[in-house]
């Protein structure tokens, strides 16, 4: 029985290694949220940290904003998804069968 403990704690130390490895990985790693047709683009990293906020300067021309707010708030979502579906990829990548997914 001990054999079979020390056997599960040697793989749990493997796990956490590799989940180290795909958190850092995934820092490293950007997308890039868009609305408008590009007028606003957000890029954040695989691990949801926003590093930019880009914006045509015809968006601030008409003084409207509202209609700015619901770009960002586009933009950002869209940059959210793909962070998301980036993980969850990159994670996919390293779990083990059996596994639950998302386990980060």
């Amino acid at each position: 029985m001990a054999d079979g403990l020390a056997k599960m704690m040697k793989e749990a130390q493997k796990l956490e290694k590799r989940l180290t490895d795909v958190r850092k990985k995934l820092e490293e790693m950007t997308v890039e949220g868009s609305s408008g047709g590009g007028a606003v683009t957000i890029t954040m990293s695989g691990q949801r940290d926003v590093l930019k906020v880009s914006m045509d300067p015809g968006v601030l021309e008409d003084g409207d904003v509202e209609m700015l707010e619901d770009l960002l708030l586009s933009a950002l979502r869209d940059a959210k998804q793909k962070s998301d579906e980036l993980a969850s990829t990159e994670m996919a990548k390293m779990t083990a069968p059996g596994l639950p997914p998302g386990l980060f």
